[in-house]
Protein backbone atom coordinates (compact mmCIF):
# COMPACT_ATOMS: atom_id res chain seq x y z
CA UNK A 1 0.00 0.00 0.00
CA UNK A 2 1.33 3.67 -0.77
CA UNK A 3 1.66 5.83 1.72
CA UNK A 4 0.90 8.97 -0.46
CA UNK A 5 -2.58 9.30 -2.46
CA UNK A 6 -1.39 8.12 -6.20
CA UNK A 7 -4.89 10.43 -7.55
CA UNK A 8 -3.02 13.57 -6.56
CA UNK A 9 -0.13 13.59 -8.63
CA UNK A 10 -2.68 13.21 -12.14
CA UNK A 11 -2.34 16.57 -13.15
CA UNK A 12 -5.24 17.45 -14.86
CA UNK A 13 -7.47 14.51 -13.98
CA UNK A 14 -9.55 13.18 -17.01
CA UNK A 15 -12.66 11.86 -16.86
CA UNK A 16 -14.17 9.47 -19.33
CA UNK A 17 -18.09 8.78 -19.98
CA UNK A 18 -19.63 5.16 -20.82
CA UNK A 19 -20.96 5.79 -24.25
CA UNK A 20 -24.45 6.19 -23.77
CA UNK A 21 -26.23 8.33 -26.23
CA UNK A 22 -27.28 11.68 -26.18
CA UNK A 23 -25.61 12.13 -22.38
CA UNK A 24 -22.83 15.42 -21.81
CA UNK A 25 -19.63 15.63 -20.40
CA UNK A 26 -17.81 18.69 -20.02
CA UNK A 27 -14.69 18.89 -17.60
CA UNK A 28 -12.51 21.83 -17.08
CA UNK A 29 -9.08 21.53 -14.58
CA UNK A 30 -9.06 24.62 -12.80
CA UNK A 31 -5.20 24.49 -12.41
CA UNK A 32 -3.53 22.23 -14.73
CA UNK A 33 -0.61 22.40 -13.15
CA UNK A 34 -1.77 21.33 -9.80
CA UNK A 35 -2.71 17.42 -9.23
CA UNK A 36 -4.54 18.44 -5.88
CA UNK A 37 -6.82 21.09 -7.57
CA UNK A 38 -10.41 20.71 -8.14
CA UNK A 39 -11.16 19.90 -11.34
CA UNK A 40 -14.98 21.03 -12.34
CA UNK A 41 -17.15 18.53 -14.07
CA UNK A 42 -20.75 18.92 -15.99
CA UNK A 43 -22.53 16.07 -16.83
CA UNK A 44 -25.97 15.11 -17.54
CA UNK A 45 -28.42 11.86 -19.03
CA UNK A 46 -29.72 12.03 -22.25
CA UNK A 47 -33.38 11.22 -20.61
CA UNK A 48 -34.50 10.31 -16.67
CA UNK A 49 -34.22 7.18 -15.83
CA UNK A 50 -31.17 6.45 -18.33
CA UNK A 51 -27.90 7.03 -16.02
CA UNK A 52 -24.91 8.09 -17.08
CA UNK A 53 -21.83 7.03 -15.79
CA UNK A 54 -18.32 8.71 -15.94
CA UNK A 55 -14.57 7.14 -14.36
CA UNK A 56 -11.43 8.82 -13.69
CA UNK A 57 -9.11 7.56 -16.90
CA UNK A 58 -8.09 7.24 -20.76
CA UNK A 59 -9.92 5.71 -22.96
CA UNK A 60 -6.58 5.83 -25.50
CA UNK A 61 -4.09 4.20 -22.47
CA UNK A 62 -4.75 0.51 -22.19
CA UNK A 63 -2.45 0.96 -18.83
CA UNK A 64 -4.13 2.34 -15.54
CA UNK A 65 -2.68 5.59 -14.41
CA UNK A 66 -2.56 3.60 -10.45
CA UNK A 67 -1.05 0.15 -9.34
CA UNK A 68 -3.67 -2.30 -8.47
CA UNK A 69 -2.49 -2.67 -5.55
CA UNK A 70 -2.60 1.08 -4.68
CA UNK A 71 -4.81 3.05 -1.93
CA UNK A 72 -7.20 5.83 -3.41
CA UNK A 73 -8.96 8.82 -1.96
CA UNK A 74 -10.88 11.07 -3.42
CA UNK A 75 -13.71 13.91 -2.67
CA UNK A 76 -16.74 15.04 -4.79
CA UNK A 77 -18.45 18.56 -4.21
CA UNK A 78 -21.81 18.71 -5.16
CA UNK A 79 -22.42 22.36 -6.71
CA UNK A 80 -25.64 21.52 -8.07
CA UNK A 81 -28.07 18.75 -8.92
CA UNK A 82 -30.67 19.30 -10.87
CA UNK A 83 -33.68 16.62 -10.82
CA UNK A 84 -31.88 13.17 -10.38
CA UNK A 85 -29.48 11.82 -7.65
CA UNK A 86 -25.65 11.30 -7.86
CA UNK A 87 -23.42 7.99 -6.74
CA UNK A 88 -20.01 8.12 -5.94
CA UNK A 89 -18.00 5.17 -6.03
CA UNK A 90 -15.69 2.91 -7.80
CA UNK A 91 -15.63 0.71 -10.80
CA UNK A 92 -13.63 -1.47 -12.88
CA UNK A 93 -12.86 -1.12 -16.39
CA UNK A 94 -14.48 -4.10 -17.16
CA UNK A 95 -17.48 -3.15 -15.17
CA UNK A 96 -17.61 -0.06 -16.59
CA UNK A 97 -20.49 -0.21 -19.27
CA UNK A 98 -23.40 2.24 -20.61
CA UNK A 99 -26.64 2.95 -17.91
CA UNK A 100 -27.66 0.71 -15.80
CA UNK A 101 -25.04 -1.86 -16.80
CA UNK A 102 -22.57 -0.42 -14.77
CA UNK A 103 -21.69 -2.35 -11.58
CA UNK A 104 -19.67 -0.72 -9.15
CA UNK A 105 -19.64 -0.11 -5.24
CA UNK A 106 -21.09 3.21 -4.93
CA UNK A 107 -23.36 5.82 -2.12
CA UNK A 108 -25.90 7.86 -3.10
CA UNK A 109 -27.45 7.60 0.46
CA UNK A 110 -28.25 3.91 0.31
CA UNK A 111 -25.44 1.84 -0.59
CA UNK A 112 -25.49 0.76 -4.58
CA UNK A 113 -24.09 -0.94 -7.39
CA UNK A 114 -25.41 1.75 -10.28
CA UNK A 115 -28.41 -0.88 -10.52
CA UNK A 116 -30.05 -1.88 -7.15
CA UNK A 117 -29.96 -0.69 -3.65
CA UNK A 118 -27.78 -3.03 -1.41
CA UNK A 119 -27.71 -1.49 1.43
CA UNK A 120 -30.61 1.71 2.24
CA UNK A 121 -30.38 4.60 4.80
CA UNK A 122 -26.14 3.55 4.81
CA UNK A 123 -26.27 8.07 5.08
CA UNK A 124 -28.26 11.02 4.37
CA UNK A 125 -29.06 11.57 0.44
CA UNK A 126 -26.93 13.99 -1.03
CA UNK A 127 -27.37 17.32 -2.34
CA UNK A 128 -25.93 20.49 -3.48
CA UNK A 129 -23.19 21.90 -1.14
CA UNK A 130 -22.29 18.41 0.02
CA UNK A 131 -18.63 16.92 -0.05
CA UNK A 132 -18.86 13.10 -0.13
CA UNK A 133 -15.09 11.17 0.64
CA UNK A 134 -14.34 8.29 -1.27
CA UNK A 135 -11.24 5.83 0.18
CA UNK A 136 -10.61 2.61 -1.40
CA UNK A 137 -8.30 0.33 1.12
CA UNK A 138 -6.28 -2.64 -0.61
CA UNK A 139 -5.36 -5.73 1.26
CA UNK A 140 -4.25 -8.76 -0.97
CA UNK A 141 -7.38 -9.76 -2.31
CA UNK A 142 -9.94 -7.65 -0.02
CA UNK A 143 -11.34 -4.56 -1.26
CA UNK A 144 -12.52 -1.83 1.30
CA UNK A 145 -14.53 1.22 0.88
CA UNK A 146 -15.17 3.77 3.21
CA UNK A 147 -17.38 6.73 2.86
CA UNK A 148 -17.23 10.09 4.18
CA UNK A 149 -20.05 12.80 4.05
CA UNK A 150 -19.22 16.42 4.91
CA UNK A 151 -15.84 15.66 7.15
CA UNK A 152 -18.16 12.81 8.82
CA UNK A 153 -16.67 8.85 8.07
CA UNK A 154 -19.89 6.66 7.54
CA UNK A 155 -17.75 3.66 7.88
CA UNK A 156 -16.88 0.53 5.21
CA UNK A 157 -19.85 0.37 2.97
CA UNK A 158 -17.93 -2.14 1.31
CA UNK A 159 -15.73 -5.25 1.77
CA UNK A 160 -15.55 -7.27 -0.96
CA UNK A 161 -13.03 -10.56 -2.50
CA UNK A 162 -11.29 -9.34 -5.60
CA UNK A 163 -8.21 -9.90 -7.41
CA UNK A 164 -5.04 -8.84 -6.49
CA UNK A 165 -4.81 -7.97 -10.57
CA UNK A 166 -7.78 -5.70 -10.24
CA UNK A 167 -8.04 -2.10 -10.66
CA UNK A 168 -10.58 0.18 -9.57
CA UNK A 169 -11.05 3.96 -11.06
CA UNK A 170 -13.33 6.55 -9.60
CA UNK A 171 -16.60 7.08 -10.94
CA UNK A 172 -19.62 8.95 -10.63
CA UNK A 173 -23.00 7.47 -11.68
CA UNK A 174 -25.54 10.03 -12.38
CA UNK A 175 -29.52 10.40 -13.34
CA UNK A 176 -30.16 13.80 -14.11
CA UNK A 177 -27.39 16.80 -14.16
CA UNK A 178 -24.63 17.67 -12.01
CA UNK A 179 -22.19 20.17 -11.60
CA UNK A 180 -19.55 18.61 -9.15
CA UNK A 181 -15.79 19.42 -7.72
CA UNK A 182 -13.08 16.66 -8.18
CA UNK A 183 -10.64 17.05 -5.47
CA UNK A 184 -7.31 14.55 -4.27
CA UNK A 185 -5.10 15.41 -1.49
CA UNK A 186 -1.70 13.39 -0.76
CA UNK A 187 -2.60 11.99 2.38
CA UNK A 188 -5.25 9.44 3.41
CA UNK A 189 -8.13 9.90 5.70
CA UNK A 190 -7.17 9.03 9.43
CA UNK A 191 -10.87 8.21 10.44
CA UNK A 192 -12.20 4.87 9.11
CA UNK A 193 -14.83 3.53 11.27
CA UNK A 194 -18.36 5.14 11.46
CA UNK A 195 -18.77 8.41 13.30
CA UNK A 196 -21.61 9.32 15.26
CA UNK A 197 -23.51 11.83 13.56
CA UNK A 198 -23.67 15.43 14.89
CA UNK A 199 -26.69 17.85 15.00
CA UNK A 200 -27.08 21.72 15.06
CA UNK A 201 -29.74 21.58 17.88
CA UNK A 202 -30.45 18.91 20.88
CA UNK A 203 -33.07 17.56 19.49
CA UNK A 204 -32.67 16.17 15.72
CA UNK A 205 -31.35 13.25 14.83
CA UNK A 206 -31.97 9.20 15.96
CA UNK A 207 -33.40 8.47 20.05
CA UNK A 208 -33.89 4.85 20.95
CA UNK A 209 -36.84 4.56 23.12
CA UNK A 210 -35.71 2.81 26.43
CA UNK A 211 -39.31 2.97 29.16
CA UNK A 212 -42.43 4.44 28.20
CA UNK A 213 -44.73 5.72 31.12
CA UNK A 214 -48.87 5.26 30.58
CA UNK A 215 -51.50 6.31 32.52
CA UNK A 216 -52.33 9.28 35.09
CA UNK A 217 -49.61 8.11 37.59
CA UNK A 218 -47.47 7.22 35.01
CA UNK A 219 -46.40 3.31 35.69
CA UNK A 220 -44.25 1.57 33.41
CA UNK A 221 -45.17 -0.33 30.20
CA UNK A 222 -43.28 -3.13 29.42
CA UNK A 223 -41.37 -3.26 26.40
CA UNK A 224 -40.05 -6.42 24.74
CA UNK A 225 -36.40 -7.09 25.13
CA UNK A 226 -35.92 -7.74 21.37
CA UNK A 227 -37.63 -4.30 20.46
CA UNK A 228 -35.58 -1.46 19.04
CA UNK A 229 -38.40 1.17 18.67
CA UNK A 230 -36.72 4.26 17.31
CA UNK A 231 -37.53 8.03 17.02
CA UNK A 232 -36.48 10.38 14.44
CA UNK A 233 -36.43 13.87 14.48
CA UNK A 234 -35.57 15.29 11.07
CA UNK A 235 -36.37 18.70 8.87
CA UNK A 236 -35.87 21.43 11.89
CA UNK A 237 -37.22 24.30 9.67
CA UNK A 238 -35.34 26.69 11.75
CA UNK A 239 -38.66 28.10 13.36
CA UNK A 240 -38.70 24.72 16.26
CA UNK A 241 -40.63 22.54 14.00
CA UNK A 242 -39.64 19.25 13.93
CA UNK A 243 -40.61 16.13 11.35
CA UNK A 244 -41.04 13.11 14.11
CA UNK A 245 -41.10 9.01 12.88
CA UNK A 246 -41.47 6.38 15.24
CA UNK A 247 -41.30 2.76 14.06
CA UNK A 248 -43.12 0.36 16.18
CA UNK A 249 -44.23 -2.53 13.86
CA UNK A 250 -46.18 0.43 11.98
CA UNK A 251 -44.38 3.66 11.19
CA UNK A 252 -46.57 6.95 12.69
CA UNK A 253 -45.05 10.24 11.60
CA UNK A 254 -46.07 13.48 13.05
CA UNK A 255 -44.80 17.04 13.86
CA UNK A 256 -43.64 18.88 16.88
CA UNK A 257 -43.34 22.41 17.24
CA UNK A 258 -41.84 24.08 20.30
CA UNK A 259 -44.03 26.60 21.14
CA UNK A 260 -42.78 28.02 24.27
CA UNK A 261 -40.52 27.16 27.73
CA UNK A 262 -42.50 25.21 30.73
CA UNK A 263 -39.28 25.83 33.44
CA UNK A 264 -36.25 23.81 31.86
CA UNK A 265 -38.47 21.87 29.69
CA UNK A 266 -39.86 23.13 26.15
CA UNK A 267 -43.23 22.95 25.52
CA UNK A 268 -44.04 21.19 22.55
CA UNK A 269 -47.28 20.87 20.51
CA UNK A 270 -47.63 17.05 18.35
CA UNK A 271 -49.69 17.35 15.08
CA UNK A 272 -52.15 14.72 14.41
CA UNK A 273 -50.34 11.89 13.39
CA UNK A 274 -50.29 9.06 10.15
CA UNK A 275 -49.46 5.61 10.83
CA UNK A 276 -49.37 2.76 8.34
CA UNK A 277 -51.72 0.03 9.22
CA UNK A 278 -49.88 -3.66 9.18
CA UNK A 279 -51.35 -5.75 12.10
CA UNK A 280 -48.34 -5.42 14.71
CA UNK A 281 -47.08 -9.24 16.37
CA UNK A 282 -48.57 -9.73 19.86
CA UNK A 283 -46.03 -8.34 22.12
CA UNK A 284 -45.85 -4.80 20.18
CA UNK A 285 -49.67 -4.44 20.39
CA UNK A 286 -49.66 -2.52 23.83
CA UNK A 287 -46.79 -0.29 22.88
CA UNK A 288 -48.70 0.74 19.79
CA UNK A 289 -51.84 1.25 21.50
CA UNK A 290 -49.67 3.75 23.52
CA UNK A 291 -48.21 5.12 20.85
CA UNK A 292 -52.07 5.70 19.30
CA UNK A 293 -53.35 7.06 22.41
CA UNK A 294 -50.46 9.17 24.28
CA UNK A 295 -48.25 11.17 20.89
CA UNK A 296 -50.43 13.37 20.32
CA UNK A 297 -50.88 14.21 23.95
CA UNK A 298 -47.17 14.70 24.72
CA UNK A 299 -46.79 18.79 25.69
CA UNK A 300 -43.04 19.07 26.51
CA UNK A 301 -39.80 17.84 26.13
CA UNK A 302 -35.76 18.18 27.21
CA UNK A 303 -32.79 16.35 26.77
CA UNK A 304 -31.87 15.93 30.21
CA UNK A 305 -27.86 16.60 31.66
CA UNK A 306 -27.23 12.64 31.10
CA UNK A 307 -28.31 13.14 27.69
CA UNK A 308 -31.74 11.31 27.79
CA UNK A 309 -34.49 12.45 25.55
CA UNK A 310 -37.62 13.02 28.13
CA UNK A 311 -41.43 13.83 26.41
CA UNK A 312 -44.33 13.92 28.69
CA UNK A 313 -48.13 14.30 28.79
CA UNK A 314 -50.81 14.22 31.27
CA UNK A 315 -50.61 9.90 31.18
CA UNK A 316 -47.97 9.28 28.86
CA UNK A 317 -43.68 9.96 28.49
CA UNK A 318 -40.83 8.07 26.66
CA UNK A 319 -37.40 8.33 27.50
CA UNK A 320 -34.89 7.84 25.22
CA UNK A 321 -31.20 7.26 24.64
CA UNK A 322 -29.46 8.84 21.43
CA UNK A 323 -29.13 6.12 19.10
CA UNK A 324 -26.66 5.18 15.59
CA UNK A 325 -27.55 2.40 13.51
CA UNK A 326 -25.13 0.26 12.28
CA UNK A 327 -24.31 -1.31 9.14
CA UNK A 328 -22.32 -4.54 8.26
CA UNK A 329 -20.37 -3.49 5.25
CA UNK A 330 -21.45 -4.95 1.25
CA UNK A 331 -19.96 -8.03 0.53
CA UNK A 332 -20.72 -8.54 -3.17
CA UNK A 333 -22.05 -6.39 -5.75
CA UNK A 334 -22.42 -8.22 -8.82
Amino acid sequence: MTSTNPLSALAPARWIGDGTDGATLLQVSDDPDEGSAPSTITFSTAQRGTPYNVRLGSSASPSPPFSPADALYYEITLDEVGSGNLAVGYVTRDNFLPGWKTRGMFYNGNLTNGSAGLRMGFGPFLKAGDTVGSYLIRDNNTVKVVFYLNGRCLGPGFVISASCTDVFYPCLHLDGRATVRYFTSKTFPSVVEREPATFDDPYSGDWLLKKAMTGPELHELPLPEDAKIVLGFGNNDGGGTYRLSIKVANMFNTSVKIVGKMEAFDKIEVGPAMATRMMPPPDLEPVERFMEEGLETLYKMIVSGDGSLILTGPAAEMICERYEMSFDPVTSYA
